[in-house]
């Protein structure tokens, strides 16, 4: 299952750089990011959390923390995930290589969470799955048209969508190569920091959008995110 969403995940950032879909409405595309976000929300509080405070609730709680921190820290820097950034038409964070360099880590960190999340059951792995390949695809379109608007030549865009593509198998490689004998405290702490980045993320799409218009679809569009994610735990069994 690792594999395939590592795949997918691959295929879809370039399929949304190379054949972009920006043409959907701003408004469709928060609704896409609202479903996103109820479904990592529910992974989070139903899957993640819980199985990270069976194995060390201390360190559950840190690694927590501090993915909420540092995800919050570099998005005050750089450009941590393109589709807030192309929907409000940020004018505070370069749109250049900086900002590759944010979704480069980010899109690295998706692929380590996503390792983390498939060990902690299946219905986990189904739902972060399902969400990062929808969040890659919006990345891939977002990350060409924001180097596009920057005046970036055809060459240098599909050389960072490349790299922002290969960052999530990197991530999930390096993931799975140090999972190999954790300990409870350790394996807490990874589940910890995934859950955390998935909180940090999940909300920050989803509140400024509350706070500045109310729009009735992302709203229904979230509960689906939360319900699809039932869904998906009857599916896994």
């Amino acid at each position: 299952m690792l594999t395939a969403f590592v795949c997918l995940g691959l295929a879809a950032t370039l399929l949304g750089g190379l054949f972009p879909v920006s043409r959907l409405s701003r408004a469709g595309l928060w609704r896409l990011f609202a479903f996103r976000s109820g479904l990592l929300l529910a992974v989070t509080f139903t899957d993640l959390l819980p199985e990270a405070w069976v194995h060390h609730p201390s360190y559950a709680g840190w690694g927590a923390m501090s993915a909420f921190f540092l995800f919050y820290a570099a998005q005050s820097f750089a450009m941590v995930d393109a589709c807030p950034e192309y929907m409000e038409e940020c004018t505070t964070h370069v749109l250049g290589w900086a900002a590759l360099i944010g979704l480069f880590v980010h899109s690295f960190m998706d692929g380590l969470n996503l390792a983390v999340s498939v060990s902690a059951g299946t219905a986990a792995g189904l739902a972060v799955g399902t969400a990062l390949t929808l969040h890659k695809l919006a990345d891939g379109f977002t990350l060409t048209s924001l180097f596009r608007q920057s005046g970036y030549s055809a060459r240098q865009t599909a050389v960072g969508l490349c790299l922002v593509a290969g960052a999530t198998p990197l991530g999930s490689l390096v993931s799975r190569w140090n999972a190999a004998g954790l300990d409870s405290a350790y394996s807490a702490l990874l589940l910890g920091f995934a859950a955390g980045s998935f909180i940090y993320i999940g909300t920050a799409e989803i509140l400024p959008r509350l706070h500045k218009t109310h729009d009735r679809g992302a709203f229904v569009s979230f509960g689906a995110g939360i319900l699809a994610m039932l869904a998906l735990r009857q599916l896994a069994g």
